[in-house]
């Protein structure tokens, strides 16, 4: 009904101060211990099923809210009249009393269809604490008979009746802050909304502000001789430039050496911030770049470490990891491509030798290395795709040279696949390499690895590790963040939504 969907929607985030990550209440509700008395005393074993206990209870509520919600309009209370009504159609939804009284049409079908009405409002400031210990009064009991239920047999109970425990709670005392609590939810602003929304209205600029200071204060490059394994390699060097465990040697001009050196040291910090907080280089960490196709070939052709047979298969990729997984190399096309793709082989190795993430692992490989490299240089040049599932082969080229320029916001188009329902279900993704990850896919992964980093700040390292670890999504998912991955799935959506507003 639309004023049970107002009292329970998720309203758009605003500013919450930066105050670390929102975490929900746990006070008990109604500001006193009557409902932690009634919970205790119906939490024995034995105690009645959820079904048992509306079929007990609802049939007196339900008078004792009709009833409730004629007393508000004697009153002049018309908001709250309004709000019990709903509270009945959330309990039952084809009360007709319920219905009249907000106004519905019943039609010949039997539906009820609402009218369009002004929202109300209530008139009589002096009879609303009269009006609360009313509804208090009405409501405790079954409110307390449910909460006991949830709180003594939680492990027993399937999602959904743990969901319709919750969603009675609400419609009942919508300010619950056991309820909301539950829901992972907090109020920011007045509205009840999800932790991670709240979270996330300041998750982003936090970590912008994060890298921002970072990048002041890294030292200054040193400049190094070469080695003999880069004399050996027969190319006219600009320069070997190092520091903190980073070596950046290349063909390229000194600027784009000095920009690499800078990304590369920056994204380890914020990996350790976010992703695991022993995030590290292989040690003797270096990464070339080269200019192109000929400097390609004579650097693959010379490295100690690369076989023929290495140097065949190397020379269709525009970036690579040499054997040995110390030398880096990108010789792509322009400097954006080669930065971006020097940022994303980094963030690749940081992931494998903190969680031993590899290219099986495509969500979390390609979506951690997708966010974290564009907060880092600001671009999406370098992912590994199969084809659409929804597009033609031109529709396809069309949508990935748009998702590669700098004013592309991939969540955004991450919420308009989710719209049009094409936006593909995680728990269908998570278990796909990154060969078989699609251009949707690809923004699916970006967007559920900025739901974790943003909303749930903490979460991600716990999941990876165990993901890296060879353990199953669903199992890890529910162990670490208390979803399976369906339900994970209904959350995400939820966040996206909300954010978008």
């Amino acid at each position: 009904m639309h004023l049970l969907h107002l009292m329970l929607v998720l309203g758009a985030a605003g500013p919450v101060g930066d105050t670390g990550p929102a975490t929900p209440s746990s006070s008990p509700p109604w500001g006193s211990d009557k409902a932690a008395r009634s919970s205790a005393a119906l939490s024995a074993p034995g105690a009645d099923s959820y079904d048992e206990i509306r079929e007990r209870e609802l049939t007196a509520l339900i008078t004792g809210l009709n009833e409730h919600a004629v007393w508000c309009k004697k009153k002049k209370l018309w908001e709250r009249r309004a709000l019990a009504y709903a509270a009945v159609l959330q309990l039952d939804a084809g009360n007709a009393e319920a219905h009249r009284g907000l106004g519905h049409k019943r039609q010949r079908d039997g539906s009820w269809k609402e009218s369009r009405k002004t929202k109300p409002v209530d008139r009589s400031e002096k009879d609303l604490q009269e009006c609360g210990e009313r509804w208090g009064e009405v409501t405790r009991s079954f409110v307390g008979a449910l909460r006991a239920l949830y709180e003594a047999d939680s492990e027993e109970l399937s999602p959904e009746t743990r969901g319709a425990i919750i969603a009675d709670v609400i419609a009942l005392d919508p300010d619950n802050a056991w309820a909301r609590s539950v829901r992972k939810e907090v109020k920011s602003q007045g509205k009840w909304i999800m932790m991670e929304v709240a979270n996330s209205a300041t998750g982003r600029d936090r970590l912008v502000a994060l890298a921002a200071k970072l990048r002041s204060e890294l030292k200054p490059l040193a400049e190094k001789d070469l080695t003999p394994v880069e004399e050996g390699l027969q190319l006219p060097f600009t320069a070997a430039l190092e520091q903190g465990g980073v070596r950046v040697v290349g063909t390229v001009s000194r600027e784009e050496l000095e920009a690499c050196a800078v990304n590369l040291r920056l994204a380890r910090p914020l990996m350790r911030e976010y992703v695991g907080a022993g995030c590290a280089y292989a040690s003797g960490f270096t990464y070339f770049l080269l200019k192109g196709a000929a400097e390609q070939t004579t650097f693959l052709s010379h490295h100690p470490k690369v076989s023929e047979e290495d140097v065949r298969f190397l020379m269709t990729l525009e970036s690579a990891t040499m054997p040995g997984a110390q030398h880096f190399g990108s010789w792509a096309s322009g400097p954006d491509r080669r930065l971006d793709s020097a940022c994303r082989q980094a963030i690749s190795n940081l992931l494998h030798n903190e969680h031993e993430i590899t290219s099986e692992y495509g969500w979390a490989l390609e979506g951690v290395g997708l966010y974290i490299t564009h907060k880092v240089t600001g671009t999406h040049l370098t992912w590994f795709v199969a084809p659409s599932r929804y597009k033609g082969p031109k529709e396809d080229a069309a949508m990935r040279d748009k998702l590669s320029r700098r004013d592309v916001e991939w969540i955004e188009e991450a919420r308009l696949l989710l719209a049009a329902g094409k936006l593909p279900a995680f728990h269908s993704v998570v278990g796909r390499n990154v060969n078989r990850l699609s251009t949707e896919d690809l923004l699916l992964c970006n967007a559920v690895v900025a739901f974790l980093i943003e909303g749930r700040p903490g979460d991600l390292p716990g999941i990876l590790d165990k993901i890296g670890q060879g353990r199953p999504a669903h199992e890890t998912f529910l162990e670490e963040i208390g979803m399976d991955l369906r339900q994970f799935d209904q959350r995400f959506h939820a966040w996206l939504v909300a954010t978008g507003n």
